[in-house]
């Protein structure tokens, strides 16, 4: 296991390390103590040339052989130029998946923010197993006593905080929580707290369902699953007040997103029964989710639900309740396939009706508007999935443009109330 640590130009002070288990060690650098406490390390000492002179030979005479050190000369950090040499060394040093200590007792200025950040870099470069970043706080020391006694801190936990920016980043900008999800899950009770307090247990079982529930949301609306992401949201919004308890325990972090989460899928949601018996709210949710994914740059997605809603907008206006009518949505797209062929006058075109064509588009409301939106969105779709391998593709920019312009239009096509049954 390896140690980074740093050694202060400061007056060194004898002082008692209380660490978190009890264990103490007196010794004028936390270092001795940290040598101490874990034996076999390998201790990466970052030293200025001031500090050098102080103190290196005395500290590597009190740790001795209880760790394998070596000195890691660096400057004192007065300019950005030395602190990017300092954070490059300390990445220097670490080798991809080892176990890591990060001591910052004394660290001078800006370097124990430095060693922060490296940490969190070194989780995800080198992969390293972050073991501990330790503070002994000796500014909160028992001065009563002699040697004063000052207590170790485990600062690890405020690392993970990181973890949750990088999640609330990619659920911010992009809508997926499957990162918040495995967030909540890794700060649930663990096993042997859970096994001797049923309180323990119901707290993780809804820290459990929430991060089950935004995985689900994450999964439906990438897929593109709008039924599932409809149904999913509403879902979410319980489990995340019965996780509320939980969170503010064990998920402080998510406390305010949580917040936040609400606000970006609570317009989504709608419960399984009205979902999928009321066409007029499952035509308004899934014209949001449209919006929802423009908003995020999900253009291939928004594409595929907007055109499905125009056969399902004109599937209501016919009289069906039940939008999941295979046949009935086929025999919409015939038709209006067959509006679009009679529009184009291309030669060759047979105007004799259709005999296997069983709807009558004739009394749908708005009915060129809604032909022509589900022609052009049905054509920018196609050039979208067949990833521009065809001739004189529309350019990537222009692409973005007719997207927005086209998915916008469904407002163009009004919900009804009442819309009967068939």
């Amino acid at each position: 296991m390896k140690a980074i640590t740093f050694l202060g130009a400061g007056k060194a002070f004898e002082t008692a390390y209380v660490f978190e288990d009890g264990q103490e060690y007196t010794a004028p650098y936390f270092g001795v103590a940290l040598s101490q406490h874990y034996p076999d390390l390998e201790m990466r000492v970052l030293v200025t040339p001031e500090a050098k002179e102080k103190h290196w030979q005395r500290f590597q005479e009190m740790v001795g052989d209880a760790a394998e050190l070596e000195a890691i000369d660096i400057q004192g950090g007065h300019t950005e130029e030395e602190l990017w040499d300092i954070f490059e060394t300390v990445i220097e040093v670490v080798e991809k998946g080892e176990q890591v200590i990060f001591d910052i007792t004394h660290g001078f200025r800006s370097l124990p923010f430095l060693s922060f950040l490296a940490a969190a870099y070194l989780r995800v470069v080198e992969e390293i197993e972050l073991v501990a970043v330790l503070y002994g706080n000796f500014e909160a020391r028992d001065q009563s006593v002699t040697p004063n006694r000052a207590p170790v801190i485990d600062l690890t936990p405020f690392v993970g905080l990181l973890d949750w920016m990088v999640a609330a980043d990619r659920f911010v900008r992009f809508g997926d929580a499957h990162d918040l999800a495995e967030r909540l899950r890794a700060s649930k009770p663990d096993y042997r707290q859970q096994q001797h307090d049923p309180g323990q247990r119901r707290i993780a079982k809804t820290l459990s369902d929430t991060a089950k529930a935004l995985d689900s949301v994450s999964s439906a609306l990438r897929l593109i699953r709008p039924n599932d992401a409809i149904i999913a949201s509403d879902k979410l919004q319980t489990d995340l007040t019965d996780a509320t308890q939980g969170i503010q325990s064990f998920a402080r972090p998510f406390q305010p997103l949580s917040r936040r989460v609400i606000s970006e899928y609570a317009p989504l949601a709608a419960n399984q029964e009205i979902y999928s018996s009321d066409l007029t709210v499952a035509l308004d949710r899934e014209r949001r989710l449209v919006y929802w994914y423009l908003d995020r740059r999900q253009y291939v997605q928004a594409m595929a639900v907007a055109r499905e809603w125009i056969v399902t907008w004109a599937l209501a206006h016919l009289g069906y309740s039940d939008q999941f009518d295979k046949e009935a949505r086929g025999q919409i797209e015939r038709a209006m396939g067959a509006q679009i062929q009679k529009r184009s006058g291309k030669a060759g075109y047979d105007s004799r009706p259709d005999p296997t064509i069983k709807v009558d588009l004739t009394d749908v409301p708005q009915l060129k508007t809604a032909i022509d939106l589900y022609s052009a969105l049905g054509n920018t779709r196609n050039d979208l999935l067949h990833a521009g391998k065809r001739r004189a593709p529309q350019p990537a920019n222009r692409m973005e443009k007719q997207i927005i312009k086209l998915c916008n239009r469904l407002d163009e096509l009004p919900l009804l109330g009442d819309l009967g049954n068939k």
